[in-house]
């Protein structure tokens, strides 16, 4: 087997190779990061929308028997 005139990898193309390589990895972790982020706040508002539906029952349960 004959190897090419031109090294495919050098000092000069290996930027851009490894860029192209790394990329679809960056793209991945930035969606997956995005990805937790709108999980983790969904759940906060969750549980704030859980704390403020019992407040409103304690609420209207202490002015019904109260007064």
């Amino acid at each position: 087997m004959r190897y090419p005139l031109v090294p495919l990898v050098n000092e000069l193309t290996f930027p851009l190779l490894f860029f192209w390589f790394c990329l679809p990895f960056v793209m991945l972790l930035i969606v997956v990061i995005i990805w937790l982020q709108l999980l983790l706040n969904e759940g906060k508002l969750g549980s704030r929308s859980d704390k403020m539906l019992l407040h409103e029952v304690n609420f209207i349960s202490r002015r019904l028997f109260l007064g």
